[in-house]
C-alpha cells in the first residue's frame, strides 16, 4: 500500500503523552496488565511503546472482535506470536461464554501480592488489573462486559476515554480503564494505514482519500468476493481501482444529477461498512512469511 503521504502526519496528541505518563505512575499499584488488540490487525494493533512502559509487569494479551476477523489467518497470526513467546487469547467481548471463561481465568490468577497474603494467613486482596491498548479496540466494552454494567464509556471512534479510572468489577477484581494510546512514531507506516482502516486513528490524522483508496486496493487484492457479495456486484462486471467506487455507488443507487454515480457517498459508505464488519471477516495485516 502507498505510504508516501504519511511521513509528516501526526496522530499522537498531547493527551496521549499525559495518559502514558499516568500509566507509568500507576503501574506500581497494578498486579496484572491486560493489553487489548484487534483480531483483524493482530500485529498492527499491539503497541510496542506501551510495552516499553509496562516493562517487566506481568501482561496478558486479549484480542477483541474475533467475530469480525478472518479465523484461519487469525489463528496463524496467534501461532506466530506464540512462537515468539507471546501468548494471547481471542475473544468476542459481547459473547457471555467468552466473558465467563475470562472471568474464570482471572479468578484463578494469583499475583505475587496475593500469594504473600495467603502465606501469612491473610485474606486475599482483589486482583487489580490495568487495561491498555490503542484507541477503539474494545477496552471499554471489555470492562462493561466483565462488570455486567455500563461503567466505561463506549464510542465507535478513537479518543473517547481521556482519563484513567479505577472500576470495581467485584470484591475480587478491580480494573483500571485507561485512554487509548498510539505509538508516537510508527516506523512501519503500513501499520498506520491498517489502523486508520479500522478506525483506531482520528479521521483527521491521515488524508481521507489515502485511507479509502488504500483500503479499496486491499479489498480487491485480498477479499474481492466479500466485496461482490455484500454490494451484490454481478460476476460479469469487472471491478478495479478505476471503477471501484462507481460500482458501489451504482449498486447502492447513490446517484447525483444525470444519474451519475455519487462516488463521495460511496467512499463514506464503504469505509463505514468495512469498519462495522459488514464486508465479511478480514485480517488486514500480512503474516510474517507473506512480507
Amino acid at each position: 500500500m502507498g505510504t508516501q503521504n504519511l511521513k509528516n502526519m501526526h496522530w499522537f496528541p498531547g493527551h496521549m503523552k499525559k495518559a502514558a505518563n499516568r500509566i507509568q505512575e500507576t503501574l506500581k499499584l497494578v498486579d496484572l496488565v491486560i493489553e487489548v488488540g484487534d483480531a483483524r490487525a493482530p500485529f498492527s494493533s499491539l503497541n510496542s511503546y506501551l510495552n516499553r512502559i509496562v516493562q517487566n509487569k506481568k501482561k496478558i494479551t486479549l484480542y477483541s472482535k474475533t467475530d469480525l476477523a478472518d479465523p484461519a489467518l487469525f489463528e496463524k497470526a496467534r501461532d506466530y506470536l506464540a512462537s515468539q513467546g507471546q501468548e494471547s487469547r481471542g475473544l468476542n467481548f459481547k459473547n457471555p461464554k467468552d466473558i465467563r471463561e475470562l472471568t474464570e481465568y482471572l479468578s484463578r490468577y494469583k499475583s505475587a501480592k496475593a500469594q504473600r497474603y495467603l502465606r501469612l494467613g491473610m485474606a486475599e486482596p482483589p486482583l487489580r488489573c490495568m487495561v491498555i491498548g490503542i484507541p477503539n479496540v474494545g477496552k471499554s466494552t471489555l470492562i462493561n462486559s466483565l462488570s455486567g454494567k455500563k461503567k466505561a464509556k463506549v464510542a465507535n471512534k478513537p479518543g473517547e476515554t481521556r482519563s484513567e479510572s479505577l472500576i470495581k468489577i467485584s470484591p475480587r477484581l478491580e480494573l483500571y480503564d485507561t485512554p487509548g494510546i498510539l505509538e508516537p512514531n510508527y516506523e512501519d507506516k503500513t501499520k498506520v494505514l491498517h489502523l486508520s482502516w479500522l478506525g483506531s486513528l482520528d479521521d483527521q490524522a491521515i488524508p481521507y482519500d489515502e485511507v479509502v483508496n488504500s483500503l479499496a486496493a486491499f479489498i480487491l487484492k485480498r477479499y474481492p468476493e466479500n466485496l461482490r457479495k455484500f454490494y451484490k456486484i454481478p460476476e460479469e462486471q469487472e471491478v478495479d481501482m478505476t471503477n471501484f467506487f462507481d460500482r458501489i455507488a451504482l449498486a447502492r443507487k447513490m446517484l447525483v444529477s444525470g444519474n451519475e454515480p455519487d462516488t463521495e457517498r460511496a467512499k463514506a459508505a464503504f469505509l463505514k461498512e468495512f469498519r462495522a464488519g459488514l464486508l465479511g471477516k478480514v485480517l488486514v495485516d500480512d503474516l510474517p512469511e507473506e512480507k
